[in-house]
């Protein structure tokens, strides 16, 4: 029995050691230059530099010094990470706020701030010596926030844009920086409580710190799943995607208005901890004992054929021009019945599948159709929750499945509305009569 007992905790032991080798030998490759890069794990780094043979070359250093005590549990893939120009390595906390630099050995904290937490998602960037955070999600909202980290103060300061800022805030979007410019585009932003795509390439003047938004988005980034294109990594001054589930890769460099498709068959294992050091791009192969020890290097030039090239955007310039040549009177026209209807109310038609409206038609299906009837039937264009609940009930489906269920419809309605006519078609309020209940309220700009 003792012999067992022996056994078991022994077992255990092994296991917890296993455990504790595999999270400490996880590996977050990071670029250095045109030739070398990074591996960082718990207990310190590897230098590898790439051969004309493909082959690495590798210097290893033990951390100097404790490593820091926040990162001990954590996972480092989970930190955004920067090679800087004087040499350094920083690694942001998810979030934003606390700041880790590594040099010469060294790996520790440099900030004196805390956890922000509200900046997620958000995009950490250099320029001029300098480092940025630009954007995220906390505390229930996307933001457009732009700090900068005080390396004196040794803290985040908010630093003010004008012209025209993503209103609605800036989350996981897809960033390219080109000497002063900042360019965003495909990322989402929170709309009455819905996550929404932002149609738009905007710019970020880094000089003047205005915002410019340059044009409508090629329809091409939208087509089929948004999320397909999961590997993001920057690339010169363009940005380098991939699919994992299938061959499909672009680049995308927004000074020059373009996106270039590219069949990638020879990186079919290619997995989100790659990176790209010059022409090389570099990743991680799992070995048989679950530990990411193989480095692949394939040429980027010699492993990807070009399939074709589309604009990323158009060129508001080009209307801007047009209306320069077409005089003032017509601008002054254009102006006077924007505004006028902008006052007026959007009048929409109902029929048993489809909505429509401004010129534009969506599809609905019959549980779409009866929320829109039961909402648009009332004098006041209000419903209880309740009543749109009663449908959705099923003696099949428990309570909080008939919710979520209602909750998918009105949700999909609103989604399909903002993508194709830019308005919220029913929103939530509270009740008049007891404000701890729910009704659904159509727009009080819209007419069906």
């Amino acid at each position: 029995m003792k012999f067992f007992q022996l056994l078991f905790f022994l077992c255990l032991a092994f296991n917890w050691l296993f455990s504790q080798n595999t999270t400490n030998n996880i590996k977050l490759l990071v670029p250095k230059d045109s030739i070398s890069f990074y591996s960082f794990n718990k207990e310190g780094i590897t230098e590898y530099t790439i051969l004309e043979s493909k082959k690495l070359s590798k210097t290893s250093l033990r951390y100097t010094g404790s490593f820091p005590e926040e990162l001990k549990n954590a996972d480092l893939r989970s930190l955004s990470f920067l090679f800087s120009k004087d040499g350094g390595v920083y690694f942001l906390y998810p979030g934003g706020g606390i700041l880790f630099k590594y040099f010469n050995g060294v790996f520790e904290r440099i900030d004196e701030s805390f956890a922000y937490r509200n900046q997620f998602s958000g995009h950490f960037f250099e320029y001029k010596n300098e480092l940025y955070l630009l954007g995220g999600y906390g505390y229930w909202a996307s933001n457009s926030l732009l700090t900068k980290f005080n390396f004196e103060l040794k803290n985040w300061e908010f630093i003010p844009t004008s012209g025209q800022v993503p209103a609605n805030g800036i989350n996981s979007g897809s960033f390219v920086l080109d000497e002063n410019t900042l360019s965003v585009f495909d990322f989402n932003q929170r709309i009455d409580d819905l996550d929404v795509i932002n149609n738009s390439l905007y710019s970020l003047n880094l000089e003047e710190m205005v915002w410019e938004r340059k044009g409508l988005l090629n329809t091409v980034l939208f087509e089929g799943n948004k999320n397909v294109f999961e590997i993001e990594i920057p690339f010169k001054n363009s940005l380098f995607q991939k699919n994992l589930n299938s061959n499909d890769l672009r680049i995308t460099t927004p000074k020059e208005n373009q996106i270039k498709f590219f069949n990638a068959e020879r990186l079919h294992n290619i997995n989100e901890l790659a990176i790209i050091v010059g022409n090389y791009v570099v990743y991680p192969v799992l070995s048989a004992d679950r530990e990411y020890e193989t480095l692949t290097v394939k040429n980027l030039n010699e492993n990807i054929v070009f399939q074709r090239e589309e604009f990323l955007s158009n060129d508001f310039n080009l209307f801007k021009n047009y209306f320069i040549y077409v005089g003032v009177f017509c601008g002054f026209l254009i102006l006077i019945t924007f505004l006028k209807f902008k006052k007026e109310r959007f009048v929409f038609f109902l029929s048993e599948n489809s909505l429509s409206g401004l010129n534009k038609t969506i599809l609905i299906d019959k549980d779409e159709k009866f929320v829109l009837d039961l909402i648009v039937n009332t004098t006041e264009k209000r419903v209880d929750n309740s009543f749109i609940l009663n449908y959705f009930k099923n003696s099949k489906l428990s309570n909080d499945a008939s919710v979520k269920r209602k909750n998918k419809v009105i949700e999909e309605l609103n989604r399909k509305a903002l993508e194709n006519f830019e308005i919220v078609l029913i929103i939530k309020r509270s009740s008049k009569i007891d404000s701890r209940q729910v009704v659904y309220c159509l727009n009080p700009k819209i007419e069906i």
